[in-house]
């Protein structure tokens, strides 16, 4: 078996082959010739134009490396797994159930077939469960001793999270490529509240007309754990179909370490453009993507980077914005309170002025008059819903206990307060 190349699959179909360059680092790649004839493009960033990207272009290395995990649960997984910290053993260790269609496997290794059987998913063990919830041991999971297929996951980000298949109430670990349907995220100690926090804002995001996908809470003895159903399944029969996507630096070609604009990654008005170029029509998506910013602005979300941003992609290879997703209130909980985006060139959500939209819709290409209408529309639906009967019952059916009410009184505080500000831009 060749040690040094990946096979890349979408569905039953082969799209291509990832390998490691001589370094022993960097990683290329080529789509295979079938797959360029009657296929798509599985990236903005690596277009038919060209067949194959070499690993010194960095070109493929950016898009396969954002599939995977970032600082402290990229750190621990290397840990449990004992494989050195490079980008291309990780996704030989865990390609088979990324973000998005594609699954990647070792050469030899082909996707288990299309339907959901006993054999595909087993029962998340509840000591496990407990043992991640309660910070301990995590990703132990990895090294399981059966003789089952091992989980082979990648989920991008630095929040600790696993993917599983969720079937009433029950959860259940895919084993070798079985696509999963919903994320678990797990609290991080001593800040539980990041839990309710975001649970309370995508359910605010749906209320407000944003387009964000269901969200849960549960429990696991006295520790919560956020449920999000995944925007990138879709079930069909008794199968979850994968369905493919990109965030915006996969789209554009960069490296995950620049996903803040002030570390060298794209500004909004990059991103606008970027859309304008890849989804057609896209008016949609451009106006998803606005609110989604002001909406950040409005409730103090601070890490809306270009990897939380994504597009989907259907059968015939077109792209639409993806819904919304990491919607934390980062300012109320004590993150870091600079913007992942500027308005303008003010990165202080707090200190905005009006000529800061202005030189926003400027660079954005914008006219001033409809991104202010943008930001009294979600104004209004804010402070409709801010604290009102919907928004209490919406998250007390997703699961929000009733002494949590009371902990996102800040949170709910701030977006009136943000609100209140924002009638004078």
């Amino acid at each position: 078996m060749n040690h040094d190349t990946l096979s890349v699959w979408y569905a039953e179909r082969r799209v291509g082959t990832l390998w490691r360059g001589e370094d022993g680092r960097l990683m290329g790649f080529e789509y295979e010739e079938d797959w360029q004839r009657h296929g798509h493009a599985i990236s903005n960033s690596l277009p038919f134009s060209q067949r194959t990207w070499p690993p010194e272009t960095l070109t493929a290395h950016h898009w396969f490396g954002n599939l995977l995990p970032e600082e402290q649960a990229r750190t621990a997984l290397i840990r449990q797994l004992g494989i050195p910290d490079d980008d291309f053993s990780l996704l030989a260790a865990i390609g088979g159930d990324c973000a998005g269609a594609l699954t990647i496997l070792p050469p030899g290794h082909a996707p288990d077939s299309a339907t959901l059987s006993s054999e595909d998913v087993v029962p998340f063990s509840q000591d496990k469960l407990h043992q991640w919830a309660a910070f301990k041991q995590r990703y132990t999971l990895f090294k399981e001793t059966s003789t089952t297929a091992k989980p082979r996951l990648s989920l991008a980000g630095a929040q600790d999270k696993i993917p599983v298949v969720w079937l009433d109430e029950a959860f259940y670990l895919p084993r070798g490529t079985t696509a999963s349907s919903h994320i678990i995220k797990f609290a991080v100690e001593g800040r539980e509240q990041v839990i309710f926090n975001e649970l309370y804002l995508n359910t605010l995001a749906a209320l407000v007309g944003l387009d964000c996908p269901k969200t849960y809470v549960r429990y696991v003895d006295r520790y919560p754990l956020l449920i999000i159903e995944r925007y990138d399944r879709q079930k069909e029969g008794d199968v979850f179909k994968r369905i493919h996507q990109e965030d915006l630096c996969q789209a554009m070609g960069i490296s995950r370490t620049r996903k803040y604009q002030e570390h060298g990654g794209p500004t909004f008005a990059d991103c606008i453009q970027a859309l304008r170029e890849i989804c057609k029509p896209p008016a949609r998506s451009l106006q998803q993507l606005l609110r989604w910013q002001i909406f950040n602005v409005l409730v103090g979300n601070s890490d809306g980077h270009a990897k939380n941003v994504s597009l989907l992609q259907n059968e015939k290879g077109k792209w639409r914005i993806a819904p919304a997703y990491d919607l934390v209130g980062t300012i109320v909980l004590g993150y870091d309170p600079r913007l992942a985006f500027s308005i303008g060139e003010q990165y202080n959500a707090m200190q905005l002025l009006t000529r800061d939209w202005q030189a926003f819709a400027d660079a954005c290409q914008l006219s001033y008059p409809f991104i202010k209408r943008e930001i009294e529309h979600m104004r209004m639906r804010l402070s409709e819903h801010v604290d009102s009967t919907d928004i209490q019952h919406a998250v007390a059916e997703a699961g929000l206990p009733k002494n949590a009410w009371p902990r996102l009184q800040q949170q709910r505080h701030h977006i009136v307060k943000q609100c209140k500000k924002s009638a004078q831009w």
